[in-house]
This record gives structure tokens, sequence and C-alpha cells, in this order.
């Protein structure tokens, strides 16, 4: 078989500049689709805030926050100091400090339980539906202040914990509310929310558009654009798995300043970023896949001698051929290893994929080993 010409400086310059440009969009792009994910989706959210409150660390700081946010808004050594007898009453700041501590475990046991996580659910989701309805510019009075600030009311969380300490009180408006977005952020928050929502589906399209463009434009070459594709998706995933590892403790150290909190905060940034862990494993995983098919249209020996085995099966027995692939990209299914094999576009698109390098390696071999031609 002639060696293949290769490709001219202009269009060599052209096609490898869209596989840069499209590498660096997909970089861009999965990194907004797990912001879309993780942040905008109130199922994910809601899943998330479930599982960062069975964790003990963060339980943790949130039992120390309901406790100091109960002990802010109730003079508690005030009211140990009423109950006890005239004679008794200097033991109030005592009885008081021993009653802050004990109050911690007792939070600490209360948000254990099946009860108070299935409320702080039920606030969070709540809280995350009023936030979306706030960037979309929707009037939701509850969740913003009147001076326009967004926060997250943990209040009756604090309300139930101090009904169980039995100091309970009427609390202020503000206590047990935490500042999410304040009121000169909100425009910022909602373009970015909008460019969030416009920027995920139209940079997925740009840049599988960037890709075929490339792999179409290398005539004679395809087969090493298509294995540069791949090899980009591997790295960007690979990447991705750095920048959630690597800029972890640099993102609570920059939020978090009390160092008996930062624990709970690498579990908060762990959690949150496990979206993004799965993206990177998955493109790791296609990034594989596609290599490896490189590989069996490639001209190595091994590779070749793969196709020669292989063409007495895709001439003699499509049939059975298509029905191996498709049990095999059933298990594949069932095994699901990535959030695209959990979604009905994602099957598809992977199936259609799938059926696509099929074909067209059982073209390239029915070619190359024609009937009558000795497979060995």
């Amino acid at each position: 078989m002639p060696d293949t010409p290769p490709l001219s400086r202009k269009r060599a310059i052209a096609v490898w500049s869209l596989v840069a440009l499209a590498t660096l969009l997909l970089l861009i792009s999965s990194l907004t689709v797990w912001v879309k994910r993780q942040a905008l989706d109130t199922n994910a959210w809601t899943d998330a805030s479930g599982k960062l409150l069975a964790d003990d660390e963060v339980r943790g700081a949130l039992s120390i926050y309901l406790v100091n946010t109960l002990y802010s808004n109730v003079d508690v050594t005030a009211r140990v100091r009423q109950a006890l007898p005239p004679q008794r009453s200097g033991l109030a700041p005592v009885i008081s400090g021993a009653l802050r501590e004990f109050s911690e475990r007792a939070a600490n046991q209360l948000l254990a339980s099946p009860r108070a996580q299935a409320l702080w659910e039920q606030v969070n989701r709540r809280a995350h539906k009023n936030l979306i309805a706030v960037l979309n510019g929707d009037d939701v009075r509850r969740f913003s202040t009147e001076n326009g600030t967004v926060v997250f009311d943990v209040s009756p969380l604090v309300k139930r914990l101090g009904n169980r300490l039995g100091i309970s009180a009427k609390l202020p408006p503000d206590a047990g509310k935490i500042t999410i977005l304040k009121a000169d952020q909100l425009s910022a928050a909602q373009n970015a929310f909008k460019a969030i929502k416009a920027l995920t589906v139209f940079l997925v399209l740009v840049v599988l558009g960037l890709y075929a463009l490339a792999i179409y434009l290398a005539h004679g070459h395809r087969r090493r654009i298509f294995l540069a594709t791949a090899v980009s998706f591997a790295l960007v995933g690979l990447l991705l798995l750095l920048v959630r590892r690597l800029t972890g403790d640099w993102i609570v150290d920059s939020l978090v300043k009390t160092d008996t909190v930062k624990p709970a905060g690498r579990t908060v940034w762990a959690i949150a970023t496990q979206l993004l862990y799965a993206e990177g494993y998955a493109l790791i995983l296609y990034g594989a896949i596609g290599v490896i098919g490189a590989w069996l249209a490639g001209p190595s020996g091994w590779a070749v001698s793969v196709r020669r085995r292989l063409a007495p099966t895709f001439r003699d027995h499509p049939g059975e051929t298509g029905t191996v692939v498709a049990f095999a990209y059933l298990l594949f299914i069932l095994w699901s290893p990535t959030a695209a094999t959990r979604q009905i576009a994602g099957i598809l698109v992977l199936g259609a994929l799938l059926v696509l390098g099929v074909v067209m390696l059982r073209r390239q071999t029915l070619a190359e080993f024609p009937a009558g031609r000795a497979p060995g």
C-alpha cells in the first residue's frame, strides 16, 4: 500500500489548530457542565447536602454553628440564673459553660437523626429552588431580605435544637440565616447563571464540531487525528482530576480561616466536586476507548493480525457480529461507569458512535481481506 502524502503546511496548521482549540474548549465546557450539574441542579444539590450532613466533620462544624447561633440570641446564663435558687445563682456561668459543651454533643446527635437529616434536605431543596428562581429573575420574597440579600435559612434547626435543650426563645429575624449573595453581587450572579445555561450545550456542540472538522480535513491522516482527539479527551480528563486534587487545599485555606473547621471544608470540597471527578474519569475512559479504536484501525502488526482474524466473521456472520456488539454495549450500560451511561441522550450518542466505529472497522477489514483471500 503506497504511503499517504503528508498534509500541506496550511492544512496541517489548520487541522492541529482545530484540535488544540477543541481541546481547550473541552476543558472549559467540562467545567461549565460540572457547575450546571452540581450547583444548578436541585436534585444534585440536595443529594450532595445529604452527604455533607452524613459526614462527621461537617456535622460537627454545623453543630458548633447552631450552638453559637443559639447562644448568641439567647442569654443562657440568665436563664440558668433564673432557674437556680438565689443562693446558687453564682454558679450560673459555670453551668452555662458546661451546658454549651453538652449542647454541641446534643446538636450533633440531633443532626444525625433521620428526622433532622430529612429537615436538612428539605431546607436545602427549598433554598436551592428559591435560589434558582432568584437567579432567573423571579421574585421570591421569603428567600430575599428587604435589601435584596439572598440567604440560606437554617433557623428551623436552631429552633429545634433550642427546644431539645429547653432554652428555646423567639429568635431575631436574622438568626440562623447564612448570606449566600449580597445585593450588589446578585446582578453578576444572574448574568453568570444565564451564561452557564447558554454555554453548556453550545460549547459541547462546538467541541464536537471542531473535532469532526479536524478529522474531516485530515485527508489520508484521519486515523492519526482521531487518535489525537482520543488522547486529548484523556488528557483533559486527567487535568480535571488534577484540578480537583491540587486546588482543593488552596480553596479551603482561602475560604476557611479556622484550622478546626478546615477538615470539614475539605470534606465539603470533596463532596461538591464528585461530579467533576466523574467527568474526568469519563473523559479518560472515552479517550482510552478511542485510542483502542484507533489502534485497531492502524498499521501495526498486531492490529493487522486482529483485522485478519475478524475478516471471516465480519464477512460471513454480520448478524452475529451485531448481536455480540449489542450485548457487550448492554453490559457496559448496565455497568454504568459514567454519567452519560445513565442518561437516555448519552446512551444513544455513545451507541451511535459505537455503531459507526464498528461499521468503519468492518469496511476497512473487508477492503483489506476480501472474499477468497487467505486470512493467514
